[in-house]
């Protein structure tokens, strides 16, 4: 038994050390269990609202509370958070859906927020519509909001290829900070990619995620077909990582055991159902309205 207790303590470092500090999920309602089966490869995660959850604590994982759309707690304090995230998707009619300049005028409101929680990083609002579109909401945004505390910039991605995914994010460097892939995962209309290929376009992706430097965070939008009822894929398989037993799902193996910075590379022929995508790809991403 003594034995077994030095090589638990030998190994723990090392399990420690190879989970990616950028690495994170996007879902709502998770539980303690479940967070437990995902903690080995996922440091950080949030579901879209301001109130801590004190089982990602227990888990050795960061909560990341967010502003979604304008509903401003009056927060006693204390909560020393790493981040907050601010509006959710405000250039998509069905989310946060407000213009660039009425967010500014909001925006004071969030960073009381942000001084309330002790945050370290004020995420801005994520932008999830055409590239085109969002990087004109977001210069808009940062135009009208002159001195506001802006630390990095959220977006969300729902292309099915690496190339849709570098072509966002090399765009958005040109506002010079730090990125929040807030969302991601394989959802183009119309794309049929199978489970194969969608663990596929997972390790092309997050290896290429945890090399840019540019990207500080990015998270996984992970719900199974029948927790969303837009469809997370359009009819691809499931997305979700764990189930409500918290059994990781064979999409979720992959993601906790991607190591820090990738040294687990995509294999070989990642390729066949991914890449012939890359060269298809338009600014206009696929939008869950």
């Amino acid at each position: 038994m003594e034995m077994l207790r030095i090589l638990v303590l030998l190994l723990t470092p090392c399990l420690v050390a190879a989970r990616s500090s950028k690495r994170g999920i996007a879902k709502a309602n998770l539980a303690e269990h479940q967070l437990h089966a995902l903690k080995q490869g996922v440091s950080w995660g949030y579901n879209w609202q301001i109130s801590p959850r004190s089982q990602w604590h227990h888990a050795g994982m960061d909560f990341f509370p967010m502003v979604h759309d304008g509903g401003f707690p009056r927060w006693g304090g204390g909560g020393n958070f790493r981040a907050l995230l601010g509006f959710n998707e405000p250039d998509i009619h069905t989310q946060a859906h407000m213009n660039p300049w009425h967010a500014a005028a909001m925006w004071p409101e969030v960073e009381r927020v942000a001084r309330n929680l002790g945050v370290q990083k004020l995420v801005s609002p994520a932008m999830c519509g055409d590239i085109g579109k969002g990087m004109a909401w977001m210069q808009q945004f940062l135009d009208a909001c002159k001195g506001c505390r802006v630390d990095a910039i959220a977006i969300h991605s729902y292309w099915c290829s690496l190339g849709g995914v570098q072509n966002l994010i090399n765009s958005y460097k040109r506002f010079g900070k730090k990125i929040w892939l807030t969302e991601f995962a394989c959802a183009a209309p119309g794309v049929d990619v199978s489970m194969q290929g969608q663990i596929k376009f997972m390790k092309e992706v997050v290896p290429w995620l945890e090399q840019e430097d540019v990207v500080e965070k990015y998270a996984w939008f992970s719900y199974f077909t029948h927790e969303w009822s837009y469809g997370i894929t359009n009819p691809n398989p499931d997305a979700g990582l764990v189930d409500w037993n918290g059994g990781l799902s064979e999409l979720g193996r992959v993601y906790v055991s991607l190591g820090e910075n990738g040294r687990r590379l995509a294999d070989s022929n990642a390729t066949n159902e991914t890449a012939a995508l890359d060269a298809d790809f338009n600014e206009t991403q696929p939008v869950l309205v």
